[in-house]
């Protein structure tokens, strides 16, 4: 006699597709997610986590810091071959801090 959890409401065999956490089929959670709207699925995403439009900067602003963080890694390149993490990390600290200085955000501007 089969499992009566076997198999979803659907149809589907979850002992090979599996269920989530909640015990729903996650060929089931897959086949919902395909259909939603990925706008609204970012809105519900950005309530969730409370980002909002934090990342919503303009391309030109995206650019121009990725193009300022590569002269900065150029001119004054990191060490690979410290053996502290934390060196490391105040390396890149101290290189982080001016490309925050050289560009602001379009928030700060």
């Amino acid at each position: 006699m089969a499992n009566p959890k076997r198999f979803c409401k659907r149809g589907h065999d979850t002992d090979d597709r599996g269920r989530d956490v909640r015990g729903y089929c996650k060929e089931c959670r897959r086949e919902w997610d395909r259909k939603r709207d990925p706008k609204k699925r970012a809105e519900r995403e950005a309530d969730r986590t409370g980002r909002g439009n934090q990342h919503n900067h303009p391309l030109e602003w995206e650019r121009a810091r990725v193009e300022r963080w590569l002269e900065i890694v150029r001119d004054d390149p990191l060490d690979i071959n410290l053996k502290s993490t934390q060196l490391r990390g105040r390396e890149f600290q101290v290189r982080y801090d001016r490309l925050e200085a050289e560009v602001p955000t379009p928030v700060d501007a």
